[in-house]
Order: structure tokens, then C-alpha cells, then sequence
């Protein structure tokens, strides 16, 4: 007979041969299965546990595939017939498989009439069955499966319930009399679990138990100053019951084996800003980040962050939360928001921020960014939170806002990377594709009006460079007066000699957006980027730079190097050759560094010979 193994690894056995399936979706697929052992799982929940909220075209003939798959592998089919075991219903599936075949069924099972036994006073009969229901776990709950929304939420529950479980099983023990053989096993409990009132009652009990009243005060003591100096939350009536019986000395004091919640709950912070409709793109660049933070995906225990880089107005704040909402029921303890910028608070006043949305009163915070970072790091120990950091500037404005969980996750955009901090994967976002930004213009403006004036409509977003910033601000004006052409629009942007003042939309400011970040690079950078557009509108290297920037080729290379690190520049993609490095601007970069040039030495502007070159490009394609 099959056997089904969840609490740990996924594994599957047939004869104590090992045939547990290798390809990660189908591991998937399969963990799903057997959690619903016995029940119909429609295709739309297979789909939505692989692929989330972006699945592709063919999502569900491929899990029509997976599902072949593992009836080949694990039911083959005999003498023609359909395997029993895996049946297909109306859209959907269904494993069926006996109880005693599937670990997880066996443990709720035998937990379930372990509680029953404690509760009716059995306390023998109870340690023996919980006992028995926690040796079926073998580690972390589908721990090498890669979990989406659904596994996740089932891999939380049956950790709770190996808790209460393991809670119960304690108790039991208690009630035998066998506290001198708990206080070590109880010791560690309360270190890995340092927020758990019940093992902290339990541990106390067995310590007065042993004659050892003055520890079992101390746990008290250092449990109470850390429920308060994290939560700002005092211990529930029942452990201070405990604790004042201690102090009496009175005999056999015990705790309830549930603990009421009657002490006032915090709920977890949900501070991410909304998701946009209209995100257009980046599907692989999305997948690669998530995996990264999934606490699901990691076989390690570090706090892992991903970095988010590119130009202004590139889109990676709107990444960033993409991200974290794809993310956010993975961190069900909290997900923290934060934005910097010149006007924006610092990490002194984001960790205020933060700790007053986990309920410290605000005269309890403290004065020093030191403090408060050490706070936040205790409150974050043993929580699953992710922090969304936008728009910083340095790995020093990251730093002290890190939560220090294991299983806790970090997003930070900056212009510039944060590859000072460990556990960082970074991300580079590029503009759009031409398809990409044609069809967020035609979800803002409106499908039919921008399918009506299709050639118009490339050239309009070709000549802003596909940055989605200035696209959605040409979206903006479009939307804004009904059956205005966009070809008069591409003709205005054509046109003009300061055609940053069309890609600006009452709040939404592609110039700004290039001042802030124009503003972070030191001086001779800055003078260098004014100078740069009168080498032409082609690519150009350090040696055809230096001249004009007056300094050696070395130092020119630095400089640029300084300007593409803060996505003023970039290197131009000349594949695997052996010549220099050839810099280029953004076509929108490079607009904003003529103003700059034109405030030092009015000239005629330079944008409509940049105009002209993107025309001929494109009649020539």
C-alpha cells in the first residue's frame, strides 16, 4: 500500500521504496492532493496554489499533464482500467486514499483523542496518544515543497496543531507526576517559542514542582518583561494566578490547559499601499523575487531582501508592492511600509512608525534609533513580517529597520543597490517592452480609442522610451479630455523643446522624479551629466568623454560609472566584445540633462534631433 507523508519532507512510499515525484509543481499539485485527501479540488484552486494570481494561458491543460504524470508514476494503470486512487470529477480531481495511509490524517486523528482523553481525565491514556501523534513528524510540515497561498495556509495549521498537541501532551505528563523530567524539555520549549504562555505556565509548575520556586518566579519575571516590553501587554489572569500562588507558596497551583484570551489583542500591521490595476509586465522578474522571500521556498534560516534598481520613474516602487502583496499571506504577523525620500521620515521615525503599529504606547518608545531598532528586532524574533522599504538612499537607511525573525522578508527600492547587506537579491528593472507599454496605454486610455490610432500610439510611447512613469502620464492627459487624437499628442511631444512638461500629470512628475535622484550624486558627477549630451545622441565611452568633461579617461570612467549606479546612465548592452564600455542615456534622461545644460548656456534644445533619430529608426524597422 501507498503511503503519503506530509508532516516534514514530502515523501511518498510504496513498499518502502522511495517514489516521491522531483518535479517541483508536481510536488506541488500532489501536497495539495493529499492535504485534501478524499475531497474534490476543483482545477481552479491546482491553478491558483501553482501559479497565484498570474497563471499562464495553458495553466490548466498543464495541470491536466501533471496529473497524467502522477498517474503513471504513483497509480499505474493495470489491465486497461483507471487506476484507483486518482479520479477525475466534474473540473477537478480527487485523491482517495485510506486514513492510515497519510501521516497528517493519522496525527489529527490521534491528537484529536489525546485532547479528548486529558479532557476527561485520562491523563495516561492522553500522553500516550499524543506522544505516538508527534512522532509522525519528521521536521517542518511539506518543508522541501514549494507552497503558494493555499499549502501555506495548511502548513500554519498543522504547526498550530502539532502545538497544541505537543501542549497537551505536556500537560498529561504533568498530571503523572513526571515533572522532574520536563523541566529541560520545557526550558528549550520556552526558548524557541518565547511568546507561548502555556509552556511558560507549564515550566513554572514543574519547576515549583522540583522545589525550585525561585526559577520558576524568574521564568515568570523574564516572561512578563518581555510580553511587556514587546507587546506593551501584561500576562493572562490564569498565569497570574500561577504566579501569585508561587509567591504564597500555596500547593499544586495549576493552569487551565487552554488559556482564555482575555488580555487585549494587536492586530498584525497591514500597512501596504494598495496594488494598481493597470501593472503591465515583468512576470519572470515577479516570480524570481517572490520565490526568493517565500519562507516556503528556503532551506536556510537567514532573513533574506530583495533590492529593487533601476531609473526613476522605471516603476519599482509599484514592483516592490506588487511583490509584497503576492507575498502577504506568508506574513500573517505583519507587513510594515515605509517611504524615504527628502521629505519622507527617517529610520529613526519609521521604526516609531512601526512600533506604535504593534502596539507600544508612544511614551514608551524610546529616544535613540539604537533602541528602537532593538525593540523592533525583539518584537520580530519568532513572527513571520515583511517590511516594504521605498526609496532609500544607503544600506545605513535599511539597517536598523531589519526585522530579525529567520523567516522574515525585506523589499527595498533605491536607484542605487543595497548590495552591502547580506542575504540580498537584486533586481534590475529595465523600461518596458514596446508591447508592454502599448498595452498599459491601452488599459488607462481605453482599448478601442488607443487600437484606433495604433501607429500613433507606438510612436507616442517609443518617443517617451516606454519608462511607464512617463507612459502613465500620457495616459493621464489622454483619459483626462475624451476624443483628444493621440496623434496630436505624439506631435506635441514631438515638438516641443521641453517636452518634460507634457509628462506630467497633477501628481505624477517624470522631472521631479529625475531631480531627486539628480540631487543624490555628488558635484562633479552632476556637472558631468550636464555636459555629456553635447557628445551627440549616440553611445559614447570614457575616452570619448574625458575631453570634454576635462579630466582623465580613468576619472571619466568613474564618474559615469557614479551616474549609472544612481540611473542617470547607462552601459550599453554590446554583448561579448573585447572594446570599452560604451555609456548611452534614457531617451527621458537625456532630455532632462539638456534642461540642465540649457540653464548653464542657453542653446537651441537638442530633444527634437532626438525626435528626428527615433523617427528614422523606426521607418527604417
Amino acid at each position: 500500500m501507498l503511503q503519503f507523508k506530509l508532516l516534514g519532507p514530502l515523501c511518498v512510499l510504496s513498499d518502502e521504496r522511495d517514489i516521491t515525484p522531483s518535479a517541483p509543481k508536481l510536488r506541488e499539485i500532489l501536497a495539495l492532493l493529499i492535504v485534501r485527501a478524499n475531497q474534490f479540488v476543483s482545477t481552479t484552486d491546482l491553478v491558483d496554489e501553482v501559479w497565484g494570481a498570474d497563471p499562464p494561458r495553458s495553466a490548466q491543460v498543464t495541470v491536466q499533464t501533471y496529473i497524467h504524470r502522477l498517474r503513471k508514476s504513483l497509480f499505474p494503470r493495470e489491465s486497461g482500467h483507471e487506476p484507483a486512487g486518482l479520479h477525475t470529477g466534474w473540473h477537478g480531481y480527487r485523491l482517495e486514499i485510506a486514513a492510515e495511509a497519510v501521516d497528517k490524517i493519522q496525527f489529527e486523528q490521534m491528537a484529536q483523542r489525546g485532547s479528548v482523553a486529558l479532557e476527561e481525565g485520562d491523563p495516561a491514556e492522553a500522553t500516550e496518544l499524543l506522544r505516538h501523534a508527534l512522532r509522525l513528524w519528521r521536521g517542518p510540515a511539506m518543508s522541501d515543497v514549494e507552497t503558494g497561498e493555499l499549502l501555506s495556509a495548511y502548513a500554519v495549521r498543522l504547526e498550530e496543531g502539532r502545538l497544541r498537541a505537543l501542549e497537551g501532551r505536556v500537560e498529561a505528563d504533568l498530571q503523572l507526576g513526571r515533572h522532574r523530567g520536563l523541566v529541560s524539555e520545557l526550558k528549550e520549549l520556552t526558548m524557541t517559542q518565547p511568546l507561548h504562555e502555556g509552556f511558560h505556565g507549564q515550566l513554572m509548575l514543574a519547576l515549583h514542582r522540583c522545589q525550585r520556586r525561585d526559577e520558576a518566579l524568574d521564568v515568570y519575571r523574564r516572561f512578563r518583561g518581555r510580553l511587556v516590553e514587546e507587546l506593551a501587554l501584561e500576562p493572562s489572569p490564569d498565569l497570574q494566578r500561577l504566579h501569585r500562588s508561587l509567591l504564597t507558596a500555596e500547593t499544586e497551583p495549576r493552569p487551565a490547559p487552554e488559556v482564555p484570551a482575555e488580555r487585549v489583542q494587536v492586530d498584525a500591521p497591514a500597512q501596504l499601499p494598495n496594488d494598481i490595476a493597470d501593472f503591465t509586465g515583468r512576470t519572470e522578474l515577479l516570480g524570481s523575487a517572490v520565490r526568493w522571500l517565500s519562507p516556503a521556498e528556503r532551506t536556510d534560516e537567514g532573513l533574506r531582501i530583495v533590492s529593487v534598481m533601476g531609473m526613476p520613474g522605471v516603476g519599482k516602487s509599484a514592483f516592490a508592492v506588487r511583490v509584497a502583496h503576492r507575498l502577504r499571506p506568508a506574513f500573517g504577523d505583519g507587513q510594515f511600509y515605509a517611504r524615504f525620500g527628502p521629505a519622507d521620515a527617517g529610520p529613526k521615525e519609521v521604526l516609531g512608525q512601526f512600533l506604535r503599529a504593534i502596539g507600544v504606547p508612544p511614551e514608551r518608545l524610546p529616544d535613540s534609533v539604537e533602541e528602537r531598532a532593538t525593540m523592533f528586532r525583539s518584537w520580530s524574533v519568532d513572527r513571520n513580517v515583511l517590511v516594504v522599504l521605498d526609496d532609500v538612499t544607503s544600506d545605513a537607511d535599511v539597517q536598523p529597520l531589519l526585522p530579525a525573525g529567520p523567516r522574515c522578508a525585506v523589499v527595498a527600492t533605491a536607484c542605487s543597490g543595497l548590495q552591502g547587506l547580506a542575504g540580498t537579491h537584486t533586481i534590475d528593472l529595465e523600461p518596458l517592452t514596446a508591447g508592454e507599454s502599448f498595452e498599459m496605454l491601452s488599459v488607462i486610455v481605453g482599448r478601442e480609442r488607443i487600437a484606433a490610432e495604433r501607429d500613433d500610439a507606438l510612436g507616442l510611447v517609443g518617443l517617451c522610451g516606454h519608462l511607464p512613469l512617463a507612459v502613465r502620464c500620457l495616459g493621464a492627459r489622454l483619459r483626462s479630455v475624451p476624443g483628444w487624437p493621440v496623434r496630436n499628442m505624439r506631435r506635441h511631444l514631438e515638438s516641443s523643446t521641453r517636452p518634460l512638461d507634457l509628462l506630467q500629470f497633477n501628481r505624477l512628475d517624470v522631472r521631479s522624479r529625475l531631480a531627486g535622484s539628480y540631487r543624490t550624486v555628488p558635484a562633479p558627477a552632476q556637472s558631468a551629466f550636464r555636459l555629456l549630451p553635447t557628445l551627440g545622441t549616440g553611445p559614447f565611452s570614457a575616452e570619448d568623454a574625458a575631453p570634454r568633461l576635462d579630466c582623465s579617461p580613468k576619472r571619466a570612467e568613474a564618474l559615469l560609472a557614479r551616474l549609472v549606479g544612481h540611473g542617470l546612465l547607462r552601459i550599453r548592452p554590446d554583448g561579448a566584445g573585447g572594446g570599452p564600455v560604451r555609456f548611452e542615456f534614457h531617451p527621458i534622461t537625456r532630455c532632462y540633462a539638456e534642461e540642465l545644460l540649457a540653464k548653464d548656456n542657453p542653446a537651441p534644445h537638442l530633444w527634437p534631433g532626438y525626435v528626428r533619430e527615433v523617427l528614422e529608426v523606426r521607418e527604417e524597422g
